[in-house]
């Protein structure tokens, strides 16, 4: 009797011992803190004190200690931490894929290790959830695994993981962080960003200019093209880079057929809304102008003016909104001309 207690005794020792062995712990959270991927925007809080791998634009790892990542890195190994890790993941959904394609694509485990497919919500949006489990030497690797897409075109799957039985012990966090996550979404193609340089007004510095058979002085920041005027035997457009309608055109006429100033500008009337020309002078030779409009905020003279066998017409356009900035500099280039 006393031998066979002996034997009793032998054998349930270990298993009082066995059941008395310390029970795996959920790793320590300090506090929890926001992470954001640049890139396509994803976020997540966080526990503050793990472990962060990022690939920006694709996912992020959160791993509860270095113990916790190795043996997950270590393809789950069956004995080690009792860590636990949390994953994002994103990813542009190609052309005709669902995001039950991106489901089936993310699974790291046979289907069969997978519970049915539950919706949910995930960043107000519809989504899915899956849990699964198996059974390494110190108890069950467990995991959660959500799915859901914002736009249709980024899918993100935010997962759950822990060994040794402890997934329970953080769920009063993982329902923190799982209502924290904001979903990938495509980014806006950004745009060139256009910087508008507004050119200077004419300048009050002139320099002297030469055409056929005049001289004239302009503003300094201003160019000197050639003319569109058909009837002209020489043409000079001189314009600012500020306004297209703001400019001095010289056209050169041959006059050797009319040298009747005054008939030629009451020939001229029409052209110039039927204003009445004035008589004046210009660069010591008797001439005529008119004031006109020939648009909307635009205003014009033309004078008129015969030296030797050349008719000199001259025009002379502004916007009104700036008028302060070229009637007066476009006056003193007038009364600079000089004919030859």
């Amino acid at each position: 009797m006393k031998k066979l207690f002996t034997i009793i005794s032998f054998l349930i020792i270990p298993l009082i011992l066995w059941d008395c062995s310390p029970k795996a712990e959920p790793e320590e959270i300090t506090g929890m803190t926001f992470y954001e991927d640049a890139a396509v925007k994803f976020s997540i809080k966080h526990p503050q004190n793990w472990i962060v791998q990022a690939v920006p634009g694709s996912r992020v790892i959160f791993y509860s200690s270095k113990g916790a990542k190795d043996r997950f890195i270590n393809k789950y190994e069956a004995e080690g931490k009792a860590g636990a890790k949390i994953d994002v993941y994103a990813k542009k959904l190609d052309s005709g894929k669902t995001l039950e394609d991106f489901m089936a694509s993310t699974k790291l485990f046979d289907a069969k290790t997978y519970s049915k497919p539950v919706k949910v919500k995930i960043d107000g949006v519809d989504g899915f959830k899956q849990t699964y489990s198996f059974e390494l030497n110190d108890g069950t690797m467990d995991g959660e695994v959500y799915y859901a897409t914002k736009d249709g075109k980024y899918a993100t799957a935010v997962i759950f993981e822990a060994f040794a039985g402890t997934l329970h012990g953080y769920h009063k966090y993982l329902e923190e962080m799982l209502a924290s996550v904001k979903l990938a979404y495509e980014p806006e193609e950004k745009k060139p960003e256009l910087v508008l340089v507004e050119a200077d007004p004419p300048s009050q510095t002139l320099t002297t200019m030469g055409g056929e058979g005049y001289t004239i002085m302009i503003p300094d920041n201003f160019t000197s093209s050639t003319g569109k005027a058909k009837d002209a035997i020489g043409s000079r457009n001189y314009i600012g880079d500020r306004r297209a309608d703001c400019n001095i055109q010289i056209d050169v006429i041959d006059a050797t057929k009319q040298q009747n100033l005054k008939k030629i500008v009451d020939d001229n009337k029409a052209k110039y809304g039927n204003s009445t020309p004035s008589a004046t002078s210009l660069g010591g030779q008797s001439a005529y102008v008119f004031s006109y409009t020939p648009g909307r905020n635009v205003q014009s003279r033309v004078y008129f003016v015969i030296k030797g066998n050349k008719l000199f017409r001259i025009t002379m356009n502004w916007f009104k909104g700036e008028e302060a900035s070229y009637l007066p500099v476009f006056e003193k280039s007038i009364k600079s001309i000089k004919f030859q």
